[in-house]
């Protein structure tokens, strides 16, 4: 495994995608948590959103957070954005 296999798949993060627990086995994931991966998946819907003015001002809330995510100093720091934690135990 190269030191880059296991980071976070959001550009602009650097930690490391946690572990999901799936009955006893852990497996890899994507991103290093919730906020990342919820961020991932706005984005996603914003690029196939037609343009608006609503739309302009999600991206620009959308900007403003990814400065936070960029900031964290600890990967958890910035809980789930969109409803509950999928890793919720």
């Amino acid at each position: 495994m190269s030191g880059t296999e296991n980071v976070c798949a959001r550009e602009g993060c650097s930690f490391h995608a946690e572990l999901v627990m799936i009955g006893e086995t852990p497996l890899s994931a994507v991103y290093c948590g919730d906020a990342c991966a919820d961020f991932s998946w706005l984005r996603r819907a914003l690029e196939a959103s037609e343009p608006s003015t609503a739309v302009a001002e999600c991206w620009q809330n959308l900007n403003a957070l990814e400065r936070i995510l960029n900031a964290r100093s600890e990967p958890f720091s910035v809980g789930p954005l969109i409803g509950e934690s999928l890793y919720a135990g």
